[in-house]
């Protein structure tokens, strides 16, 4: 007797249970977007590459994205449907388990702006000259159907044609710019290293794209000419901190580099899209310290669920302080003191405690960055600078390009430092209240 084909088998995603599918593990997206400027709407498809990890009759993707006209499997048109956040694609054949499968979805409108639970701004957020495609943590699925969670990483094209004027801007390396009547095509290969979905990044608008060199790496640059003159001064920073950060864990570990600044003065974040941070805004030399950091902690080195995310803001948190402390500013140490001092009966301050969020609308508190970079910090104090050094580099050159968990975080510092360490990290990481 033949199995069942299966159906949906969730992510197991606990801050957002509606996302992924375990079904399969994508392996590579292709995106070809024609940008619309008279009412920021696209005309798009994206390709999926993927291998089933269970035998499907149907399958889903995350997309909070415009009308589909045509979904294709293997070349072949196919039934789908569409519920909330989800296009539910159907197989005319079972797909077997370990086999390859392609998937082409062709979608035109306008893609929306999502509200995350803790109330800020992501996915298609216009501007006065374009869009800022903003992804984390969902964000991507409103201009990309994919599998929207942070431990299926993939390798990543962009083909965008925008109207003549604007330029185009994702993540990797430009490999071509192509001049049509009236349009210009930008075409960005994401690199040979996989990426999660939510770090896709795609700007459109006005100002001059310059390409440099930051520490050997080739670097792709766009500024808002509005914000330029005082974003230039900030970003040339730019190889410094990538030198500096290299020292401490490991080398820079993708192919291409860069920024983009826009002016997107409501959106009130920066972002460390894979390669090429956002800042929509003039960023300051912490902001670029912080974003830059996170390039390993979060873009090389994943997570694994949402809310195991203090080992990336906690990490380039905690980095943002020993720069300071290495350029003759104000110590870790005496950052850590400061802030130390902050009474327990400050609840907003020491709560959630930073390897248990609780819910979404948490995710990105000041307890996950603040907490979460003393944290590290305390661990610092507690086993040695050197062997404090050691673990991190160690945690990114041996999740490079993979995935980690706090566990296997806590595990390596304790081989490292020879030192039963569970009940710190009991005690900084999981209990509610000031450790």
């Amino acid at each position: 007797m033949t199995a069942p084909a299966a159906a949906e088998k969730p992510a197991n995603e606990p801050l957002f249970p509606q996302a992924g599918n375990r079904g399969y593990d994508a392996l590579r997206y292709d995106v070809n977007l024609r940008y619309h400027p008279e009412n920021g709407g696209v005309a798009a498809t994206t390709s999926m590459n993927a291998e089933a990890t269970a035998r499907l009759g149907r399958f889903s993707l995350d997309f909070f994205g415009p009308k589909v006209s045509k979904v294709e499997v293997a070349g072949q048109a196919v039934d789908f449907k569409r519920t909330k956040g989800k296009l539910i694609v159907f197989a005319e054949q079972p797909i077997a388990t370990g086999s390859r499968f392609a998937v082409r979805v062709e979608y035109s409108g306008i893609p929306p702006k999502i509200t995350d639970p803790d109330g800020t701004a992501e996915g298609w957020y216009s501007t006065d000259d374009g869009v800022l495609a903003v992804g984390e943590p969902q964000g991507t699925a409103a201009w990309i159907p994919c599998n929207n969670v942070p431990s299926d990483k993939a390798l990543f094209g962009f083909v965008v044609t925008v109207p003549k004027g604007l330029k185009a801007v994702a993540n990797g390396r430009l490999e071509a710019t192509l001049h049509g009547k009236g349009s210009t095509t930008y075409v960005w290969d994401g690199g040979p290293d996989p990426m999660s979905s939510y770090l896709a990044v795609l700007d459109i608008g006005r100002g001059r794209l310059a390409k440099t060199v930051v520490d050997g790496t080739p670097s792709w640059t766009l500024i808002d000419p509005r914000l330029e003159g005082a974003s230039r001064p900030v970003l040339a920073s730019l190889p410094e901190i990538v030198r500096f950060e290299s020292g401490l864990y490991g080398s820079y570990p993708f192919k291409a580099a860069g920024s983009i600044v826009d002016y997107a003065p409501g959106l009130g974040y920066a972002l460390e899209t894979q390669t090429r941070p956002i800042y929509p805004y003039v960023p300051d030399l912490t902001t670029v310290v912080h974003e830059t950091a996170h390039q390993w902690f979060g873009d090389s080195v994943g997570l694994k669920r949402w809310p195991e995310i203090w080992l990336n803001e906690g990490f380039a948190t905690w980095t943002e302080w020993y720069y300071a402390e290495r350029h003759g500013r104000r110590s870790a140490h005496a950052i850590f003191n400061r802030l130390y001092r902050v009474p327990a009966s400050n609840e907003k301050f020491w709560n959630p405690p930073s390897a248990h969020p609780g819910s979404a609308k948490n995710l990105f508190g000041p307890s996950i960055y603040i907490r979460g970079a003393m944290a590290l910090e305390a661990l610092r104090l507690k086993i040695g600078t050197k062997p404090m050094l050691q673990v991190l580099r160690e945690w990114t050159e041996g999740h490079r390009y993979g995935s980690g968990t706090i566990k296997e975080f806590i595990a390596l510092a304790e081989k490292i430092s020879g030192r039963n360490l569970d009940p710190f990290f009991q005690r900084w990481l999981y209990r509610r209240g000031k450790p």
